[in-house]
């Protein structure tokens, strides 16, 4: 086909022409597009008589033939015609537009002659089942009274096979189609040498098996990577096809399975009764072939090949589009920095502190969204935790010389002031039921220097006693804290030794008084 000069500038009917897409013997076809109301806007293809042959009754009688055709056809792997007229004397076709590529450019572009590109299994495939369900869709196509028209296509052929970016395959041009109800010999051949049939080449009166024949020598072609009737005229490809002279795929490759290699002679057979009865026992036998070898025949498959045949393309009717930033606008970049907020200054400590300051910093803080809160201190807390087991098994470790874990972790969880008790210097005062929860552990400090003064006890009040009530529980300091010098019982590491009835669990960081050294007071 040649190409037709682009920057068309009229219209055909109701349709506007866009841009030229090619030209063959006696048509030619333009990208269109429709308007109507409510902005409805529709693209199609417009074929239409070459300007010398516009008054041709041949070609005209070719492009009636076909819109009375393709009006009845609706199959999707067949093109549609959408619409028909007639402009300035002459007659037009609006067909379906298929945005890609043709079977022939797939099969033939970069390659040396009388080569086919080598296509994967699942595409080669999945092209030719689809061939098959359209072409038996045609061929059992009926009249006004139900009577089969015996429709032939006559030249099935990879220039009348679109492929889509889609990955849809659709068989084009029913223009020299012909119905074969009543046998007759028409003296001429029309359709591509190197792809019909022998008995079509011979002038012989044929049927749907000839476009069988024709299926078949895709294949072939397919699976072998190369031409079968190729030669430098179509004088000598006719003299190979009447030949009958067709090699066995598997001398050509070998690693053919013996399977596909019976399907494909069966579909070329010399002798019509010897091909398959329909294109769709074709399409099944090969369907039923992939299933067994495992091979996933699907449309994305043959769109992915023709995308990279092809390359990517938008289409012809959108132009290129260029994303530009406006000057007022910041860039993502600085939409996200301004987004983000800065980090707090003072970063959260561990060790001994003020709990009162530490109440009052936790209530002065500013409030976070809750939606970045959870997000933004989850690092500190699993650190604080991280920080505290490992303080606590130190302090299991080494005994008093750690750090209090009480202290360790009032940074994490700060607790209320505590509630000063009047009580004598040696004893502290609590209700009967009072249970001490808590209470500083420090090291005995080094000879020659001075203990640091202990924080206020913490208690747990649960039953406070009632108004007038003598009652109570005095403990001596010395059985809820270790003694404050050195002793001969301390242990070997030098930490200070423990009150017999205070028992220790390392898991718990916490002395727990069993309550066996309390005396009641008088």
């Amino acid at each position: 086909m040649t190409q037709p000069a682009r920057g068309l500038d009229e219209t055909v009917g109701p349709y506007r022409l866009i841009r030229a897409i090619g030209a063959g013997g006696s048509a030619r076809i333009d990208l269109a597009r429709i308007d109507r109301a409510y902005n409805f806007q529709r693209h199609v293809v417009i074929k239409r008589p070459l300007e010398h042959l516009r008054g041709d009754p041949v070609v005209a009688a070719s492009l009636r033939r076909e819109a009375r055709i393709g009006g009845r056809l609706a199959h999707p792997n067949l093109v549609a015609v959408l619409d028909a007229g007639t402009h300035d004397g002459y007659d037009y076709l609006a067909l379906e537009y298929v945005q890609g590529t043709s079977l022939r450019d797939l099969m033939q572009s970069s390659v040396p002659a009388g080569q086919v590109r080598a296509l994967p299994v699942e595409v080669a495939l999945g092209i030719v089942i689809d061939i098959a369900r359209g072409l038996h869709d045609a061929h059992e196509l009926r009249d006004e009274r139900g009577e089969p028209l015996g429709l032939v296509h006559r030249d099935i052929s990879p220039g009348n096979v679109l492929l889509g970016l889609d990955g849809a395959v659709k068989v084009a041009d029913f223009g020299i189609a012909k119905e074969t109800r009543v046998s007759t010999l028409s003296g001429s051949m029309h359709g591509t040498v190197t792809y019909m049939a022998p008995e079509q080449c011979r002038g012989h009166a044929f049927d749907r098996r000839a476009d069988l024949w024709a299926v078949g020598v895709i294949l072939y072609e397919l699976a072998t990577h190369q031409r079968l009737f190729w030669a430098d005229n179509d004088v000598a490809s006719l003299h190979r096809v009447l030949s009958g002279q067709i090699p066995r795929p598997r001398k050509l490759v070998p690693a053919l399975p013996s399977g596909l290699e019976d399907i494909i002679m069966t579909a070329v057979a010399q002798d019509p009764a010897g091909r398959f009865a329909t294109a769709r026992e074709l399409a099944d036998a090969l369907e039923t072939y992939a299933a067994i070898q495992g091979h996933v025949v699907s449309a994305r498959w043959i769109a992915r090949t023709v995308e990279e045949v092809v390359g990517a393309r938008s289409a012809p009717w959108v132009p290129a589009t260029t994303v530009v930033t406006p000057e007022h606008e910041p860039s993502l970049v600085a939409v996200i920095e301004r987004d983000v907020e800065a980090e707090p200054d003072v970063l959260p400590t561990f060790g001994p502190s003020d709990g009162a300051a530490e109440e009052d910093a936790v209530a002065n803080a500013p409030a976070l969204p809750a939606r970045r809160a959870k997000g933004r201190w989850l690092p500190y807390a699993i650190g604080g935790a991280l920080l505290g087991a490992g303080l606590g098994i130190a302090f299991a470790l080494h005994g008093d010389d750690a750090p209090s874990p009480r202290r360790a972790s009032s940074a994490l969880v700060p607790a209320p002031a505590p509630t000063p008790t009047p009580a004598p210097p040696a004893t502290m005062i609590a209700p009967p039921s009072a249970e001490v929860e808590a209470a500083d552990v420090s090291a005995a400090p080094a000879p020659g220097t001075s203990r640091p003064t202990p924080r206020a006890h913490r208690h747990h009040l649960t039953n406070p006693p009632a108004a007038g009530s003598n009652a109570a529980v005095s403990a001596p300091i010395s059985e809820v804290q270790p003694p404050v010098s050195g002793s001969a019982s301390g242990s070997a590491n030098g930490s200070a030794a423990r009150p017999a009835n205070v028992e220790w669990k390392p898991s718990m960081l916490l002395p727990t008084d069993k309550g066996s050294g309390t005396t009641k007071s008088p």
